[in-house]
């Protein structure tokens, strides 16, 4: 006999039914967050990673840029083009001021600004047509390559290249 108030296991086991699976589903849901964030927290580490290296790598073009503007003001003043050359060195020189000087530190910051220092005089000589400037052009050119030849970028081997 049952008593009165003893019901059937039926709707207990139901309900214990419907906690186990809300707590799976918890679970489930708490794994597929967890999977999520994991997710996401390597795939920004990736995107910093490339944004480091583009700004290294813009930094490197910008370099390189200058010192071929610099390069044709040599070409041009040992040429006798002096007003041509005149203008490739106050372009060089911008670009040194605007693009190199703000990403570069210590001892390149300090000989970048030892080459700016020299801006003034250079660019007169120039205005001038004196032949002595493709002389000091050319010795700015060696300190620039000098200095740029410190950076990361430059330290990388053609084998250690992707592709090749």
């Amino acid at each position: 006999m049952s008593s009165p108030g003893n019901h059937s296991a039926g709707p207990p086991r139901a309900s214990a039914q419907s906690v186990t699976r809300a707590r799976a589903a918890v679970w489930m849901a708490a794994a597929a967050l967890l999977g999520f964030l994991a997710a996401f927290l390597l795939q920004r580490a990736r995107v910093n990673g490339a944004r480091d290296d583009l700004a290294q790598t813009t930094r490197a073009l910008h370099a390189a840029r200058l010192e071929a503007v610099l390069g044709a003001a040599v070409i041009e003043a040992q040429s006798g083009r002096y007003e041509t050359a005149r203008q490739r060195a106050s372009d060089f020189y911008t670009g040194l001021q605007r693009q190199l000087l703000p990403v570069v530190a210590g001892e390149q910051q300090e000989k970048t600004r030892v080459m700016l220092s020299e801006r003034d005089s250079i660019i007169t000589s120039l205005a001038r047509s004196d032949p002595t400037s493709s002389g000091v052009l050319a010795s700015v050119l060696v300190r620039l390559r000098e200095t740029l030849r410190r950076t990361p970028l430059d330290s990388i081997a053609v084998s250690d290249t992707p592709g090749r």
